[in-house]
């Protein structure tokens, strides 16, 4: 890990303990970025399937984001690495050494939950430093190092002049990056995040985005975080890998399972998209009156086409262009979101900059719309 210069480490800890006791110092805990490799994991809960041979490789160092709907399997993965609970087939092993039933504590993992669970009772100092307080004697630093791993960890999260607190005196962004600190205070092999921000405002869980993100780059720990909200994956996370019915659909950077998603499930899922259902012949799909470009595919078919590639065209039954009639407009930030409906009844939507929404008539009026480019996928 890189934390910042003058952070007290267990490394140190061990050595001022065998100066000042004599007793040799247990081994110092591993500090590279460690790799994470899941192979072919499943698990059940009743006759429910909630992972169907799950495989995945977490790189070193790497901040990863399991994406997907609720009931995906992404909690129950991320609570088989922590060790919170364990899997029927498959293995798990941390720089290829098997966990798979090792206990929790034996992992080096740090775990941060949705509802923060922070001790009512303690100050924010006593609940950052209580993962030390109760180590062995052994291992234990010495209540000056503790004391300084806590005021760096405040300085860390932002939170410094808050420690003698109690979490009841903080909001509850203030709480979760307690909550941070604390899984980081034992220096974790991974960190591991529930939904950690979905009990909190939409302002408030955008402000702790960039937070998690320095905060990660500080430290360089492997990290993966559970997430159903597609922008928080994607804005935070080095890869993502989405996860539907128990399976992972793909795995890869933002962009690549925005720009080329492996699945119909990734490109509904991951973004907005105008879903058309229709058949593929001679590499082209046609669905009315659209017609996209699909190599490599017959028959059945669904197209998936992004509210940006829609485009207006340059001018009234310009050639490959479709007659619609535009609808609501409103505006999102530097964009303009439109609603049509196409000739034959289905509805469109579609996203202009500010200038040229400026140009449109008013809704009710004909425009004429061009699709040039889509996802196209089989239907088995």
């Amino acid at each position: 890990m890189a934390y910042e210069p003058g952070v007290p480490t267990l490394a140190g800890v061990s050595e001022e303990r065998r100066l000042t006791t004599g007793q040799s110092p247990p081994p110092p805990p591993l500090r590279a970025p460690l790799a994470i490799r899941v192979e072919e994991v499943r698990k059940s809960f009743a006759r429910y399937p909630a992972l169907n041979d799950v495989s995945l490789d977490v790189r070193p160092g790497e901040l990863l984001a399991l994406l997907g709907p609720s009931g995906s399997g992404k909690t129950t993965l991320l609570r088989l690495i922590a060790g919170l609970d364990f899997p029927e087939a498959g293995a798990i092993r941390f720089d290829g050494v098997d966990v798979t039933f090792a206990a929790a504590a034996q992992r080096g993992v740090g775990f941060v939950f949705q509802q923060y669970a922070l001790f009512r009772h303690m100050t924010v100092a006593q609940n950052i430093s209580f993962g030390l307080d109760v180590r062995k004697r052994l291992l234990r630093p010495t209540p000056a190092v503790r004391k300084a791993r806590v005021e760096e960890l405040l300085k860390l999260v932002e939170l410094d002049g808050l420690g003698g607190r109690r979490p009841a005196q903080l909001s509850g962004g203030q709480r979760q990056r307690v909550a941070l600190a604390r899984a980081l205070a034992v220096e974790p092999r991974v960190l591991l995040l529930d939904e950690p921000f979905g009990a909190l405002d939409a302002t408030v869980r955008k402000s702790l985005r960039r937070e998690l993100r320095r905060i990660h780059a500080a430290t360089g720990v492997t990290t993966l975080f559970v997430t159903h909200d597609q922008d928080e994956a994607l804005e935070l996370a080095d890869r993502v890998a989405v996860l539907n019915k128990g399976r992972i659909e793909q795995v890869g950077t933002p962009s690549e399972v925005y720009v080329a998603p492996a699945s119909a499930f990734v490109a509904g899922f991951v973004g907005e998209a105008n879903r058309f259902e229709g058949a593929v012949a001679d590499g082209l799909f046609r669905s009315g009156s659209i017609r996209l470009p699909a190599a490599g595919i017959e028959g059945r078919a669904v197209a998936f086409v992004r509210p940006h590639t829609v485009r207006l065209a340059p001018e009234p039954g310009a050639a490959g262009s479709l007659a619609a009639t535009l609808g609501r407009q409103v505006a999102n930030g530097p964009l303009t979101r439109c609603e049509a409906r196409l000739a034959d009844g289905r509805d469109v939507e579609f996203v202009l900059s500010h200038a040229t929404a400026e140009g449109l008539p008013p809704a009710g009026n004909a425009i004429w719309l061009t699709f040039d480019h889509g996802h196209v996928f089989a239907v088995p």
